[in-house]
């Protein structure tokens, strides 16, 4: 009896035992942090003590769920009416994240909340979550400093320095960049523009990282905890885990080590009930409903003027109802089938068997839930990545590829009419529906069991890849070129040499004779 006593005393205090996580979600990007939350509150709801550095308080309190929450530097960028179309463009596409993380970055460290936290002495973690890669490197110093686990999310796909610091194959001859668009088997002009980009994106990363590991000693100096930070770089080559936003129906396959987890479609839940009035819209809606969102970050009042009324127009002469995403009470020539909200619970709408379309811009969150639910896409891409995406989506057969700078009436009503009559956009959305849904464990548990692998192995060294601890021209094996490649040119020389001696030698003693 006592030894059964002890082994369930045992068995419960292992159950119970639960770690301290931080996340460090400061940008004030919604859209970003809604994709992670729901990994973030299963975390506490599973024991471990969770403490989020974040702009977005929690509607509802939740048990282990500790929340350090600072101000919202993105209000004032937003307020300045700036359109962030304007700065669209192949350098813009390079440089416009990184400048725009630097303004927020700078204004994370003027929060009072978090000047707080990182005076803070008392409090220790076992992991530290972080948004790595997306402008936010100098806050893996706060792994650093509490001798944490390290765990990188990342919201776009791992770019070519990305994919060396953490060990990963990346060749351009079928990993695309994100900066110029191409198919999936790239022909020989693709694979140079895809050569090109990538080599610059690690160029341009590599310099980055140089300022960075600069602003990292600075910003982070006054604090405690933070002396004798090692290199940057050195700090990368720490990560145990990078959990990346995407997901096999949405994307070419490619190449990952076993510390890099997928972990796309994490918001998304089947068969969510909708309230009331969201319910009785779309029962109603007998001919359908064409859904049209752009997302949190961008606003509809800065739609062009040519685009605004293109919408319009081509909305007013549908049969369908049109339920749009807009920040306004109302929009100018809006017709009657039209419904503007500032707010609608998008993956449930979308799940909805009456919704006949998706317009999207080509967000990443959006396009994974309407091709959960297996609808097709009328894309819109805006800015960043968004126009890889929708190409992606038009080459797998559910998804029609609208330019915004030439949209016309015309254009769209052609668009839409093809999705409603043409059973094959349906279809093939269909079959990525299947592809999405067709797994051995959810994406929810999936991401868990590799957050607390991580735990329990202590960083789990054993996942990296020695290709981490190669300088750049041993992973491209180029000492080894050079040295054998040396060898076999002094041998093949020697050797003809030799050759010529003996052959001499002998034609030498055939006159003698």
């Amino acid at each position: 009896m006592k030894g059964a006593i002890y082994i369930l005393i045992l068995s419960i205090m292992n159950y119970c035992h639960g770690y301290n996580i931080l996340v460090m979600m400061p940008l004030p990007l919604y859209s970003h942090t809604k994709s992670y939350l729901p990994l973030f509150i299963e975390l506490a709801k599973r024991g471990h003590n969770l403490t989020m550095v974040s702009p977005f308080q929690l509607k509802e309190p939740i048990p282990n769920f500790n929340e350090v929450v600072i101000e919202d530097s993105l209000r004032e960028m937003q307020e300045s009416k700036h359109d962030i179309r304007d700065f669209e463009g192949f350098f813009m596409r390079l440089f416009g994240p990184r400048l725009f993380c630097i303004i927020m970055r700078h204004n994370v460290f003027k929060s009072e909340s978090f000047k707080a936290f990182l005076n803070d002495t008392d409090s220790k973690f076992d992991m530290v979550i972080t948004e790595t890669f997306f402008g936010q490197e100098p806050f893996i110093a706060l792994g650093h400093k509490y001798g944490a686990v390290q765990v990188s999310v990342q919201t776009v796909n791992i770019f070519m320095a990305l994919s060396l610091v953490t060990g990963n194959p990346h060749n351009p001859a079928y990993v695309p960049s994100s900066v110029f668009p191409s198919s999936r088997y790239m022909n020989f002009w693709e694979r140079s523009k895809s050569t090109f980009a990538n080599l610059l994106d690690y160029l341009i990363s590599h310099a980055a990282w140089l300022y960075l590991d600069y602003d990292m000693r600075s910003r982070f100096a006054p604090y405690p905890g933070f002396e004798n930070l090692p290199p940057i770089l050195n700090m990368f080559k720490n990560i145990s885990l990078v959990l990346l936003d995407n997901h096999m129906a949405t994307t070419n396959p490619r190449p990952y080590l076993p510390n890099i987890v997928e972990i796309g479609g994490l918001t998304i839940k089947g068969g969510n009930k909708l309230d009331d009035e969201w319910g009785k819209y779309l029962n109603e809606s007998v001919d359908g409903v064409i859904y049209f969102s752009w997302g949190s970050i961008y606003k509809t009042e800065n739609m062009r003027p040519h685009e605004l009324a293109a919408f319009m127009s081509a909305f007013g002469k549908l049969k369908q109802r049109v339920l749009m995403k807009a920040d306004e009470d109302t929009l100018p020539g809006k017709p009657d089938n039209v419904r503007l909200a500032k707010w609608v619970p998008q993956a449930s709408i979308l799940g909805h068997p009456n919704v006949r379309a998706f317009v999207s811009h080509g967000g990443l969150h959006g396009l994974l839930e309407g091709t959960y639910h297996g609808v097709p896409i009328i894309g819109t891409p805006l800015f960043a990545d968004q126009t890889s995406n929708i190409k992606f989506c038009e080459e797998a057969g559910y998804c029609i590829y609208v330019d915004l700078n030439t949209v016309t009436e015309g254009i769209l009503l052609d668009a839409i009419n093809k999705i409603l009559t043409n059973s094959s956009y349906k279809e093939n959305a269909l079959i990525r529906s299947k592809i999405m849904k067709d797994k051995p464990l959810s994406v929810m548990d999936n991401a868990i069991y590799w957050v607390e692998y991580v735990l329990r192995h202590r960083g789990a060294t054993h996942l990296r890849s020695a290709a981490v601890e190669l300088s750049w021209y041993q992973y491209l094996l180029l000492d080894v070129i050079v040295v054998w490649g040396a060898v076999i040119v002094v041998a093949v020389l020697f050797l003809r040499k030799s050759i010529k001696y003996i052959c001499k030698a002998r034609r030498s003693k055939s006159k003698k004779d």
